[in-house]
This record gives C-alpha cells, structure tokens and sequence, in this order.
C-alpha cells in the first residue's frame, strides 16, 4: 500500500494523515541523494509545514489541508517510487 492511499484510507482523520505524511517525509529522507534530491526533499518539507500550519489555524477548511497533503503525498510517491520531479 503506497503512503498515499495509506492517508487516503481514513478521509475523516486529518492529523492521521498529517503524522503519516511525516513519517513518508522522514522515510524519504533516507533515500540516496540521487532517488531523493536534497532541494526536492527541502521543498517537500517546507510545504509539509504549510499543511501543518494552515491545519492548526482556527476555522481551518480542511479540505484545502486535505487537498495539499494529497499533493504533497503524490510528490512523495514519485520520489520513492524513483521517480523524483516537482509535480507542483
């Protein structure tokens, strides 16, 4: 089961899916330099912390939060799956 549809499984549970993108990021992390680029994976992180960030905001629209983990979720399965490129 990719990460994706592992955050995709619960659509109700939007810290779930937040404390799984995390570890996917920190999974990615490991990955050679040549599979995972640094300035990808800095990248990836930054926009992580915009997820995070616009979910902890009082009448957040979760959503949007949803709709941004997705994408970011998809970058990541490119980059493990040895596919690394900007999706965005």
């Amino acid at each position: 089961m990719s990460d994706q549809q592992r955050v995709a499984r619960d659509p109700d549970d939007l810290a779930a899916a937040l404390r799984d993108a995390g570890a996917a990021l920190a999974a990615a992390a490991t990955l050679p330099a040549g599979v995972a680029p640094q300035a990808e994976l800095d990248r990836l992180r930054r926009q992580y912390i915009a997820v995070c960030t616009a979910a902890k905001v009082p009448g957040a629209d979760q959503a949007a939060c949803r709709r941004r983990l997705d994408g970011l979720m998809a970058a990541l399965d490119c980059i493990t799956d040895g596919k690394s490129g900007n999706k965005d």
